[in-house]
């Protein structure tokens, strides 16, 4: 192997090794201080993202992985935002004291996954990584057994995913059955003349539907992010959806575009009943994660309005709202993980009543996430919005883009909902404290994120 390609291989070598020293560290006789693991893992996942900054690219590594401005991208922001998860699990009081070498160790191995995820150039190492990605997440979620719904999630979301894996295996199985290979570049230059592939395509676009809770495969995401720690939903709810998302971004429009646009149909009625039913059944939720899992479920419907456009703009509207998706939602629950106390009660949204006048940087922080994720300016989200819209409208998909607007004026409802409780009058909420270092460094830097790149989109439209 070249040195090229080793150096390519850095980022995932390092999150390996890292997931492996940190479980070694903790069965170590000596026993090591969990302050010492998290800066080991810190360390590792800092020394990841620093390593895509010396990629050459374009290049390909083994004809399974591709290192891409794409990849590039989001292995960067993986490694950002699995750091955060750590520092947001080391404010979170319930789980403060059970942050040890397994639980870092599966959110380094997480990590490898979505990282493989994004630079897949052949099908079964997107396979991998996304069973890589997966298996730690059982884990996480059910990691307080006590915790009410823990282990009925983690059940639940391992069966869900095995069914996923197994939809996503079937269409591996017939797109080498009618082509006689997995990598995506001979996939597409087999185009729609096979007749198969669109049969296995769609198949792994179900797969992966389970994965991003798209309608009608989303029944599983309230229950999971209620019953996850809350640093874990937020893992879920950020990065690890914006895996998949530029996993699917890079199969149907980067490599398979012939595909992509026998899909269009199929994409344009998934984003509609995601948007739909993901606002409505928001509009009806009485506790905060379980609206903002089904407020991410109408997210990607937007998505997928940009993806179903058919266009090198609704590419880049999919690449720049998954970035803006991941950042806003890491964001909000950034905020709910700073409130988790001990006794606090079962997250219901009247529990946070006040916030907004007690804890300024808070509220503020709050504030900012859910005005990006209603699509204000001059928030990220105000601009993936417009993006995402304006490939509609440019494709011809005038009346998605349409019903997709409405979707967002019905969405500012449950936003302003939680705005209004946030700053309403109310009894002061119970072990309230300030939150720790890291997770004040973690609210502060998405808001200033979310409002930068709606100000300056070039920062990010220029990055890919």
């Amino acid at each position: 192997m070249h040195s090229a390609d080793l150096l390519g291989l850095a980022p995932f070598i390092l999150l390996a090794s890292g997931g492996l020293a940190v479980l070694m560290l903790g069965v170590w006789p000596r026993r090591v201080s969990t302050r010492t693991l998290m800066a080991v893992t810190l360390a590792f996942l800092l020394l990841a993202a620093a390593a895509t900054l010396f990629w050459e690219v374009p290049r390909e590594v083994g004809g399974m992985l591709v290192i891409d401005d794409l990849s590039r991208l989001f292995t960067l922001l993986f490694a950002l935002g699995s750091a955060a998860i750590v520092l947001l699990s080391h404010g979170y009081a319930p789980t403060r004291d059970e942050i040890r070498e397994e639980y870092l160790s599966l959110l380094l191995l997480a990590t490898l996954g979505m990282t493989l995820l994004v630079a897949s150039r052949h099908l079964l190492s997107a396979f991998i990584g996304l069973e890589i990605l997966a298996v730690p997440l059982y884990a996480l979620v059910a990691w307080r057994p006590a915790r009410d719904g823990a282990i009925e999630g983690g059940v639940k979301y391992a069966v869900l995913a095995g069914l996923a894996a197994a939809f996503f295996l079937y269409g591996i199985a017939l797109a080498y059955a009618g082509t006689g290979t997995l990598d995506l570049v001979a996939l597409g230059a087999a185009g729609t003349g096979e007749r198969l592939l669109p049969i296995a395509v769609t198949l792994i676009l179900v797969g992966a539907g389970f994965k991003l809770a798209l309608v009608p495969f989303h029944m599983w995401a309230p229950d999971i992010y209620q019953a996850a720690p809350t640093p874990v939903t937020a893992l879920f709810a950020s990065i690890a959806k914006a895996a998949v998302l530029v996993f699917l971004i890079r199969l149907l429009s980067l490599q398979l575009p012939q595909i992509w646009e026998a899909l269009l149909p199929l994409l344009w009625g998934l984003a509609l009943i995601s948007m739909v039913v993901g606002n409505l059944l928001a509009l009806r939720q009485q506790n905060l994660k379980r609206l903002l899992a089904y407020s991410s479920i109408a997210h990607l419907g937007y998505v997928l309005v940009a993806l179903a456009a058919g266009t090198s703009l609704g590419q880049d509207a999919a690449v720049y709202y998954a970035v803006a998706y991941a950042i806003m939602n890491l964001g909000a629950f950034a905020v709910v993980a700073a409130l988790a106390r001990p006794g606090f009660g079962r997250g219901e949204l009247e529990e946070y009543r006040g916030l907004g006048r007690r804890q300024p940087v808070l509220g503020l922080a709050m504030g900012v996430c859910l005005l990006a994720l209603a699509g204000l300016p001059p928030t990220a989200g105000f601009m993936a919005k417009l993006l995402a819209f304006g490939a509609a409208v440019e494709a011809g998909h005038t009346l998605l883009a349409v019903i997709a607007v409405i979707n967002t004026a019905l969405a500012f409802f449950y936003y302003l909902r939680i705005m209004m409780v946030f700053y309403g009058l109310g009894a002061p909420l119970r072990d309230v404290t300030p939150p720790t270092k890291g997770t004040f460094a973690v609210v502060i830097i998405t808001s200033l994120l979310v409002i930068g790149l709606g100000i300056f989109p070039e920062w990010l439209l220029k990055a890919y």
